[in-house]
């Protein structure tokens, strides 16, 4: 195996980007949409990303009072993020080839795929009833444990993909912590039901500040061409 300066660090700094806005779209947006939220108060500790992009006003879903004025922001916010995230993977195919390649392209449409189907199907007392939740469920899943266990990868191949170490530590950090707390959202009832929130703010959030920390770097100024090196199969 030898490894080879890639021609193209434009791709980089555009991929580079597109984690950045895609990362930041979602925090607002989110921020948006709970804003607008009232009586009830939207709250990040007992209500569910997911509620933000419940359709119906006034929905009883899972014991939650659900109703989000601005739904279609929020849903919004779970395409963009998945269009954007398959974006930069695609810009940044040559990073790696081989086995690893194909797994980091692999993981990455999961990422893109599931959370476009989150804000596509909602969740909502109906779709609970006539079995539209289950896309839902599968896309919200898909999409925390693949774009934790690509920071994962990432984290653990530094060597091979160039990145530096604070990187590699930063984002393996963060998808162990991503992974373990949607285990504990999945095992612990009494804290899913009390403030089920929290944990699956943490499992969606260490994605989040993966793109920010990987689209950072990328745009960094001191970044020039063949600094990122790509892996190729000797």
């Amino acid at each position: 195996m030898k490894v080879q300066k890639p021609g193209t660090p434009a791709r980089s700094s555009l991929a580079g980007a597109l984690l950045v806005l895609a990362g930041l779209q979602y925090l607002v947006l989110e921020y948006v949409a709970a804003s607008a939220w009232h009586k009830p108060s939207y709250s990040y500790a007992v209500n569910f990303i997911s509620d933000l992009g419940n359709p119906v006003p006034g929905d009883l879903f899972q014991g939650r009072l659900i109703n989000s004025p601005l739904h279609v922001v929020m849903d919004a916010a779970f395409i963009t993020q998945g269009a954007l995230f398959i974006a930069a993977a695609v810009l940044l195919r040559g990073a790696a080839t081989g086995r690893l390649g194909r797994w980091l392209m692999g993981l990455a449409i999961a990422h893109g795929v599931g959370v476009i189907l989150v804000g596509l199907f909602h969740e909502s007392a109906a779709a609970l009833h006539n079995g539209v939740i289950v896309g839902h469920s599968i896309g919200a899943s898909t999409t925390i444990v693949a774009g934790n266990v690509i920071a994962i990868v990432i984290g653990a191949n530094k060597a091979t993909l160039g990145a530096p170490r604070w990187l590699s530590t930063s984002t393996a950090v963060l998808g162990v912590l991503g992974l373990a707390a949607f285990v504990l959202l999945q095992v612990d009832k009494p804290l899913y039901n009390a403030a089920g929130g929290v944990p699956e703010r943490i499992a969606v959030y260490t994605i989040l500040a993966f793109e920010l920390l990987a689209g950072g770097w990328l745009l960094a100024p001191a970044l020039g061409p063949g600094r990122t090196p790509v892996v190729r199969a000797a």
